[in-house]
């Protein structure tokens, strides 16, 4: 389940991985796994393929799903889904 503050964790490091694993301290490792890291890349691909229109309606459902079942609240997803714009932007630039 991602949380927000696994979310903001993973900001913090710029989805470096294994920025992470180097760099972090007990607290960190503790509340988060390396499937929760692999969890937020999945969404954000998703969520950035539906943000650029290249998506079915199906796929969309699927990703919306996924991030429902997935994530704590609708903090979470609204902090992932704005990642995901800004990411898109970046990425466009």
């Amino acid at each position: 389940m991602i949380t927000l503050e696994k979310h903001r964790t993973y900001e913090a490091y710029n989805g470096d991985m294994d920025g992470w694993v180097r760099s972090s301290m007990g607290k960190e490792k503790s509340f988060m796994s390396d499937a929760d890291w692999y969890l937020i890349d999945a969404l954000l691909m998703g969520l950035a393929t539906v943000g650029a229109d290249l998506a079915s309606p199906s796929f969309v459902h699927e990703v919306e799903t996924r991030v429902r079942a997935s994530t704590a609240d609708d903090a979470t997803r609204a902090e992932l889904r704005a990642l995901a714009a800004r990411q898109r932007r970046n990425t466009a630039a």
